[in-house]
């Protein structure tokens, strides 16, 4: 390991502070920021190139990091830079630190160009999304419940947003993700014969009594304006969620769940 960091003003934290708010430079270097060891760790284990491992050893050795770190010094592959205090807090974005900042580098979101497998199914789509917080806690709900590929269709976030990335809990490099354009993605899920499953709280049939296909595409609308007119247009079948109160609708993290837990329960997996 090298000279300890000590100054806030010093170039690689200015790069932090750079990767950490700039999506147009995590676009030309290539690479993002991940605050907090759990959530590194989650990328390593997904096998995500980690470039640069950034620390200050007082927070560290006071942190949940701590059992992390010693694996992390033992492993030739990572290289850590250790910063001091003041130097980590300034590039750090989260009120309180484990004292651990990652540098990995991103990865190739564009559509397949093969057909689908037996994994990749149910797949979802979520077209014009535009909160991070909102995409990295679907990303941790579809991980949990299984779903397949997530599709995003012009999507309006960077999809390595520190938010994405924390929200997630570093399951954002574990969970299938590409990204296009409306038209790409259809002509892909018309390559390979799925049929069209969304929500509408005009639907007459209920989610939980639909019998979905394995093989099938869930489409979900933006957080605000719901479903395009593009998407309303491919649509095979519409489906509601049966709700009890007077909420016309739910958070979008909720539907995700909800329509999940009734695809798991259609298909024979629960």
């Amino acid at each position: 390991m090298t000279d300890i960091i000590q100054s806030p003003t010093n170039t690689a934290v200015k790069e932090l502070v750079k990767l950490r708010e700039s999506p147009r430079r995590r676009r030309e270097r290539q690479c993002f920021v991940v605050e907090g060891a759990q959530d590194l760790q989650t990328l390593i284990d997904a096998n995500r190139e980690v470039l640069e491992i950034y620390f200050n050893e007082d927070l560290v050795s006071t942190s949940s990091a701590s059992r992390y770190f010693l694996h992390w010094q033992e492993n030739p592959a990572l290289t850590l830079r250790e910063l001091g205090k003041e130097a980590l807090l300034k590039a750090s974005y989260r009120k309180t630190s484990d004292g651990v900042l990652g540098v990995v580098k991103s990865w190739d979101l564009s559509m397949p160009n093969t057909k689908m497998n037996k994994t990749d199914t149910p797949v979802l789509i979520f077209d014009e999304i535009e909160k991070p917080g909102n995409l990295g806690a679907i990303l941790r709900t579809s991980e949990a419940l299984g779903s397949g590929l997530l599709l995003l269709s012009e999507p309006k976030i960077d999809y390595f947003n520190p938010n994405v990335i924390r929200s997630s809990r570093g399951l954002m490099g574990k969970v299938k993700v590409r990204s296009g354009s409306k038209e790409e993605i259809y002509s892909w899920l018309q390559e390979q014969g799925l049929p069209c499953v969304a929500t509408s709280s005009k639907a007459p049939q209920f989610s939980h009594r639909f019998t979905y296909d394995q093989d099938t595409a869930i489409i979900f609308g933006n957080e605000h304006t719901g479903l395009g007119d593009f998407w309303k247009q491919k649509v095979d079948n519409w489906v509601s969620l049966k709700m009890f109160g007077e909420a016309s609708s739910l958070n979008l993290n909720v539907s995700v769940g909800c329509i999940l837990s009734d695809y798991n329960r259609s298909v024979g997996k629960f």
